[in-house]
Order: C-alpha cells, then sequence, then structure tokens
C-alpha cells in the first residue's frame, strides 16, 4: 500500500498541544477515513517553531490530503514514499 510523507510547521506548541492536535488526527481518521494508517510523526525544533514529519499509509494520496484539510493543520511539503534505506 502507498505511503505518504507530510511535512507541517505546527509552530510553538506545548507537549499537551501536541497530544491534543494528535488526539483530533485519530478522531477524525477514525470516524471518516478508516482506510488510512498513521504509522508515526516526528517532531523536531527549528527556528520557525516545531515542525511535524507524519508518515501515513493509504491506498490514495487525496484520503490523506482530505484527513489532513479537516485538522486544520497546513501542509507545508506532501511526498510519496519511493523506499525505505535501513542500516
Amino acid at each position: 500500500m502507498p505511503r505518504y510523507f507530510l511535512e507541517r510547521t505546527v509552530g510553538d506548541v506545548t507537549r499537551a498541544e501536541l497530544d491534543a492536535i494528535a488526539a483530533r488526527s485519530q478522531e477524525i481518521r477514525t470516524a471518516r477515513y478508516a482506510q488510512i494508517t498513521w504509522e508515526h510523526t516526528h517532531v523536531v525544533s527549528t527556528p520557525e517553531g516545531l515542525k511535524a514529519f507524519c508518515l501515513y499509509r493509504s491506498p490514495d494520496a487525496d484520503s490523506v490530503k482530505q484527513h489532513a484539510a479537516e485538522l486544520g493543520l497546513p501542509m507545508d511539503h506532501f511526498y510519496e514514499v519511493e523506499t525505505d534505506l535501513e542500516p
């Protein structure tokens, strides 16, 4: 199944706010996008604030994009994963 990588600028938020965003994302996914699997998210600190790098598995890109739009957290970049490399 295709996998998609999203980059988002989250800004200056607390861990509690990140947890609330993640919970809301799961609520939306469970209610309307059961075909999407959220694999994980890496959050990094940048001069612009926090950035989130999210990995999803989905049969199509549009479902992931629609889910992101409903969450209300804009995407900076959206990519389909080509392959993975491991040590």
